[in-house]
């Protein structure tokens, strides 16, 4: 992975880049060539971070591919293929509400070329122990499925070995607090593994960058080898961050998404 060449390329499209709280306001990168597929692909994603996505996979270097966990309709996977010649591997199992084969099928059939994207209908954790991109390394992980403590920390622990030894990975939906919990517990642990941006927003589905997005670096031997956490560890933050948390802010959106009905209802 050219990391040099992605920064530089994040820098020109959000001239805020190196100011988080000025980069969570701004609505939209430089460009603007990626803003015709949100009006054609529904998705759960912004022009940000298709964006984002897509520069990931420009910068590949040879024997590199882009590996995506979580599609439900093809929007991320069109918007990091658009202009780019990245060989990409991706799964979903299609447990989202309202998710079906078919309609990723017609996204990857208009959006990207022949053969780009190999798909898999996967549980995340099958795929990942699958690598069927091997001998290939990734350069550009993508993750955006299920968001529970133990789902998060799994994505990165299973990904880990097949990292190119310079990678990008980036995980969506951190404004939720176990999402936030399992990547900070795994980087602790994993000290080759450093945070390059945190972009949280200020409500969910924001025209921003949608539900918060972490970006880290990978660099293989740049630190000592990272270890397990300690099992008490790992378990005690499990049970707090996949049950009580998680449910504490269940209920938060809840109420949210309620008040929004009903302003619009008012309006």
């Amino acid at each position: 992975m050219n990391f040099d060449g992605f920064l530089r390329e994040c820098r020109e499209q959000w001239p805020a880049w190196g100011d988080p709280e000025r980069l969570r306001h701004l609505e939209h990168p430089r460009e603007r060539r990626l803003a015709p597929l949100l009006l054609h692909v529904q998705g759960m994603a912004s022009e940000n971070k298709l964006m984002l996505l897509n520069l990931a996979a420009r910068h590949l270097e040879p024997g590199e591919v882009y590996v995506e966990v979580g599609s439900w309709h093809g929007l991320s996977l069109a918007g990091a293929a658009a202009g780019n010649p990245a060989k990409i591997y991706a799964c979903d199992n299609f447990s989202h509400s309202r998710a079906d084969r078919a309609t990723l099928q017609r996204t990857l059939e208009r959006h990207t070329a022949a053969g780009q994207v190999e798909f898999f209908d996967l549980d995340f954790r099958e795929f990942l122990r699958l690598a069927p991109w091997a001998p290939k390394k990734v350069g550009a992980y993508f993750y955006d499925n299920g968001h529970a403590f133990r789902d998060h920390f799994q994505a990165l622990q299973l990904i880990r070995p097949w990292l190119s030894d310079d990678a990008v990975v980036i995980v969506d939906d951190t404004n939720d607090i176990p999402v936030r919990a399992a990547n900070r517990l795994f980087v602790r642990y994993a000290p080759d593994f450093s945070l390059v941006v945190d972009i949280p927003t200020a409500v969910p589905r924001a025209a921003t960058w949608w539900n918060g997005v972490q970006v880290y670096r990978f660099r293989r031997g740049s630190q000592p080898d990272s270890r397990r956490p300690p099992r008490l560890s790992y378990l005690g933050h499990q049970i707090i961050f996949s049950s009580l948390v998680t449910g504490v802010q269940r209920l938060a959106k809840t109420a949210w998404w309620a008040y929004k009905r009903s302003t619009s209802t008012r309006s």
